[in-house]
């Protein structure tokens, strides 16, 4: 019976190149013409390694709780491992909770010395993958709004780029039109340029 295109007439259905998205149960039918038909299904399995497929970037307050996640396909399913500064990070200080498809690193308690960069590995006996994320601190709404008339005040009409800081970690350089599209970075009519 043919699924996804493939039919053969003989004892042996071949699949060459296989794709990990053809892993599914086929049908096999027999006949010898003299017995009623018998069929059966068949489940096959696509091993490959491992692939993340969703990490991202997360911003933390200090003293609250903060996840980084890492998500990875893989058959078999794979192992995780998280580093920091090429060190294995070990569940004496952080929690990391790992799950059939992803792991999560929890922080339960964030400090300055928590920001920074982590890389999630993943493996199982076919390959490996990584990938890197920053857990970064989030700017209170306070201080993000401070920082919007900070850059107000940086604003020149004459500058060919505009520099802007935010305390010792950030710091951008754009050019001065990019200013002039942004709705929020309009100065308040009492703030003078």
């Amino acid at each position: 019976m043919p699924i996804d295109g493939l039919v053969s007439d003989g004892e042996f259905l071949e699949i060459t190149e296989i794709k990990r998205q053809q892993a599914e149960d086929y049908e096999c039918i027999t006949n010898n013409g003299v017995a009623p038909p018998d069929q059966r299904k068949v489940k096959v399995t696509v091993n490959y390694p491992p692939m993340i497929t969703d990490m991202k970037n997360m911003p933390a307050h200090l003293g609250k709780t903060a996840i980084l996640r890492c998500e990875a396909m893989a058959v078999p399913p794979a192992s995780f491992e998280w580093y920091r500064d090429d060190h294995r990070l070990e569940g004496k200080k952080l929690r990391i909770k790992n799950e059939k498809t992803r792991s999560l690193l929890l922080f339960t308690n964030v400090t300055e010395k928590h920001f920074g960069n982590y890389t999630c590995f993943a493996s199982n006996r076919l390959g490996a993958s990584n990938a890197s994320m920053l857990l970064f601190r989030k700017l209170s709404d306070r201080t993000s709004r401070q920082s919007v008339h900070i850059l107000l005040l940086l604003f020149s009409p004459v500058a060919q780029e505009v520099v802007i800081s935010l305390g010792a970690q950030f710091t951008l350089t754009v050019p001065n039109e990019r200013f002039l599209t942004l709705p929020l970075l309009t100065p308040p009519s009492s703030t003078p340029l």
